[in-house]
């Protein structure tokens, strides 16, 4: 797990710059920088830049999810999404079928509109328990797309640090309707047609057989481009110490 020990080192594997107390670590293509303030345990985001932050709660190290909220900005930002697409808890009111609540991460796409959530975790049971959960019934990434209708993906994520290198892992879910799949059978249910959360998750289970990715996030994807149908060397992960468990022969996996 990513924590106040170990976040330094973190940071240092992500390239950030340390002076004095300030680490940081900038992005030439928008001319902007993350910075982290380890004497004020602040986690600071390039605002002035447009990156909307709702609640200055996930910006300090009280919560190690925090981290992981930080590490999945950074991946944006590397990636080359604009500061500006990119919204820190956004909250929703109450209304249309749906609770409210406040996603971790919201990313728009070049008009605007809504075209990601991401939902961060920490890593291990509560990442596990969380997709766990996500099998049986309809969880918060479902409500937060009965808000916000444009959204094209939804994502469970989390990052580690084992072995002295930064891990991540996510499942990522297409909420988008496959139009060719449903001209071909008009009884299934369609996502466009889904009027309540309960309706957007049985068209994710009986429509798309609870279908997810867990790849096409943050490979080498171009930004706003989320999705993969190819896969090459370069999409392996090297096996930690945690995965290995005794068998010594399995060196990569997916």
């Amino acid at each position: 797990m990513i924590k106040k020990e170990n976040f330094h080192k973190v940071l240092e594997q992500l390239g950030f710059k340390k002076s004095k107390n300030i680490y940081s670590k900038k992005f030439s293509e928008f001319k902007t920088e993350l910075k982290v303030d380890f004497e004020k345990e602040e986690l600071i985001y390039p605002e002035k830049d447009g990156l909307t932050v709702n609640e200055r709660q996930t910006c300090n190290f009280k919560q190690a999810e925090n981290f992981v909220v930080f590490e999945s900005v950074h991946r944006l930002l590397n990636q080359g999404y604009n500061p500006k697409h990119i919204e820190l808890e956004p909250k929703w009111q109450v209304g249309h079928g749906a609770s409210g609540g406040r996603a971790d991460i919201l990313v728009k796409d070049n008009d605007d509109n809504a075209l990601l959530i991401i939902e961060c975790k920490t890593a291990g049971n509560e990442f596990t328990k969380a997709w766990k959960t996500t099998q049986v019934k309809p969880t918060q990434l479902f409500t937060y797309i009965q808000q916000e209708r444009s959204t094209k993906f939804i994502a469970l994520y989390t990052s580690d640090f084992v072995d002295n290198t930064v891990q991540s892992n996510y499942y990522l879910i297409n909420v988008s309707d496959n139009e060719k799949l449903l001209e071909n059978n008009t009884k299934l249910k369609a996502y466009k047609d889904a009027h309540t959360v309960d309706d957007l998750y049985k068209v994710w289970v009986e429509t798309y057989q609870k279908d997810y990715a867990t790849i096409g996030l943050f490979e080498d994807n171009q930004p706003y481009d989320i999705g993969k149908s190819k896969y090459s060397l370069a999409d392996l992960k090297t096996v930690t110490s945690r995965d290995i468990k005794g068998n010594t022969m399995n060196l990569l996996r997916l």
